[in-house]
């Protein structure tokens, strides 16, 4: 049990390093939870911050997540009972992303978890990554908007690990497949009113990736 409470106190802590307040800080002297969104993460960094410091703090938020998978979860204390791979690497995304959603260190005021989730991801099931990347990718091009990739992208998660794992020998694991169905459930809670401001055509989108630009109303 010791083991298991490590795991999880190691990885809320590194999912806690606010890189967006600390890039926001360092680079324009600002607290980037009083612009844009007011969110933390990599979205915002990108409006608030430019495209260069955005893409720095998604990689960051990224590596948090990767880190609490590749490395944080397989601590062990001299002696103690070895818990099942799929139970510490659960463990650790949930709390390296609850790290990011409510930070230690920033006021428990962060992002959404997205980077870090698909860091965490990534670390355990990189075979899964590239798929989801670009159901990622083609909904942004598609929609220019973060909360419908993140949905897209969260729905694809349990679809792939079971093509993976019917087609490309990847071992299966139901407790896996509970936990992306689980990770699916709660991101289009987390942005179900994001996903009603679109639909409504009330959105902020990404312009200049989409594909297929919105028309602009004409003034009156």
């Amino acid at each position: 049990m010791l083991d298991l409470l490590l795991v999880i106190a190691a990885s809320y802590l590194l999912g806690s390093l606010p890189t967006g307040i600390i890039a926001g800080r360092l680079a324009k002297g600002i607290d980037i939870r009083t612009q844009g969104s007011g969110n933390t993460g990599a979205t915002n960094s990108f409006r608030v911050l430019g495209w260069k410091l955005g893409l720095a703090v998604a990689i960051v938020d990224i590596a948090k997540g990767y880190a609490a998978v590749a490395l944080v979860s397989h601590l062990a204390l001299p002696g103690s009972l070895a818990y099942p791979a799929s139970v510490s690497f659960i463990a650790a995304t949930l709390a390296a992303v609850l790290g990011h959603i409510f930070p230690l260190f920033a006021g428990f005021k962060g992002g959404r978890g997205f980077g870090t989730a698909a860091g965490a991801i990534t670390a355990a099931f990189p075979l899964l990554a590239p798929f989801c990347l670009l159901v990622f990718a083609l909904a942004l091009t598609l929609s220019g908007y973060v909360s419908v990739c993140a949905a897209a992208a969260s729905l694809a998660l349990p679809l792939a690990y079971l093509g993976a794992t019917a087609w490309l020998g990847l071992a299966f694991d139901p407790a896996i497949l509970a936990f992306f169905v689980f990770a699916f459930a709660l991101t289009l809670f987390g942005v179900r009113k994001k996903l009603g401001l679109y639909f409504a055509g009330r959105a902020e989108l990404f312009e200049k990736v989409m594909i297929f630009k919105p028309r602009k109303r004409a003034q009156a």
